[in-house]
């Protein structure tokens, strides 16, 4: 798990919550395989309010992703699927 803030001020906590299996479909749709990719969900922990998101990145380790590269991804990221 990471923390971040955004351009807001809003503090952010981040975490790996799975991974795709980069398995192949039977009828390819590209010549490029798919890789495994991690699915990232990000919590505001200063405003309850705002919802949750989710998405995917490429497969490591999250410390590997730069506070920049985190916030970026924080921006396109869908809310979350509710359980």
């Amino acid at each position: 798990m990471r923390w971040l803030t955004d351009e807001t001020g809003k503090r952010w906590t981040v975490e790996r919550v799975g991974r795709t299996s980069g398995i192949v479909p039977p009828k390819p749709r590209a010549e490029v395989l798919p890789e495994p990719a991690d699915i990232i969900r990000f919590h505001c922990e200063s405003d309850r309010a705002e919802p949750a998101r989710e998405t995917a990145t490429r497969a490591g380790l999250l410390e590997q992703l730069t506070d920049s590269e985190l916030r970026a991804l924080l921006n396109v990221a869908p809310r979350a699927p509710t359980e």
